[in-house]
């Protein structure tokens, strides 16, 4: 009788398992990024100096803020939440990062 490895155990997953976890951090990682730049833009459009191309990824960000029906709440306050959601997000790729 054969003995069996350490990592062959029943509660380990195979490497479709890890390929599908691999699949979910980088959607993670992708949704992480959008909303770091959706932040960024969120906190240009409370300075009329910011940079055209921040301004636009606010007005992305008023216009996606306003179709979930956030468009009553003000500026800051929709940064800040972005802010934590955002780091929310980057913690969660450390959790579902495979090891």
């Amino acid at each position: 009788m054969m003995a069996r490895q350490a990592g062959d155990g029943p509660g380990r997953g195979g490497t479709g398992t890890r390929g599908l976890s691999w699949l979910a951090v980088a959607g993670l990682i992708l949704l992480t990024l959008a909303g770091a730049a959706l932040t960024l833009g969120a906190f240009a459009n409370l300075s009329p100096g910011a940079p055209l191309w921040l301004r636009t990824l606010g007005s992305v960000e008023a216009l996606l803020s306003g179709s979930l029906g956030l468009g009553d709440v003000p500026g800051f306050s929709r940064a800040v939440g972005l802010t934590v959601l955002t780091s929310v997000l980057a913690a969660l790729i450390a959790l579902a990062r495979p090891r």
